[in-house]
């Protein structure tokens, strides 16, 4: 595998005016084997986060279904965040939709209150730190 870029997403402007910086992304191909299936979608890189991937709505729903491998509890934001933990296999994945990294089996915290979704599926340093990714304010490079 050579490089793969990812173009940073604009992220807005904030009530006062002013521009919040873009976010670093990486595309992401989620598989249930059980149903033959397989959900692509993009994820929030975000060294803050400690786990794998925290998910959004999409996530949550595509796991519906499946067995949870645990419970946990996560702090964010001065409250407690009741999550419980799933099991699957993860791709990197490139503008084709075509996998360039398989990252094998990855932890998926999905939030048991509605409330404490994310509107993004956010990857953490659990996975982040195994790669090798160049940051420059405007591409994201994934290295192999």
């Amino acid at each position: 595998m050579s490089s793969t870029s990812y173009p940073y997403r604009e992220d807005g402007i904030l009530p006062d005016g002013s521009r919040v910086p873009d976010i670093p992304i990486l595309t992401l191909l989620i598989v249930r084997r059980d149903l033959r299936k397989g959900l692509i979608g993009e994820s929030i890189v975000d060294t803050g986060f400690d786990a794998g991937i925290y998910a959004n709505l999409n996530l949550v729903e595509f796991l519906e279904g499946a067995s949870p491998r645990r419970m946990t509890s996560l702090q964010a934001a001065g409250h407690t965040v009741s999550c419980e933990i799933f099991d699957v296999e993860c791709h990197i994945v490139d503008q084709f939709s075509k996998p360039v990294l398989p990252l094998g089996r990855v932890e998926v915290f999905c939030p048991v209150d509605p409330i404490d979704l994310s509107d993004d599926v956010i990857v953490g340093r659990a996975i982040l730190n195994r790669l090798k990714l160049e940051l420059n304010g405007k591409l994201l490079k994934l290295f192999p």
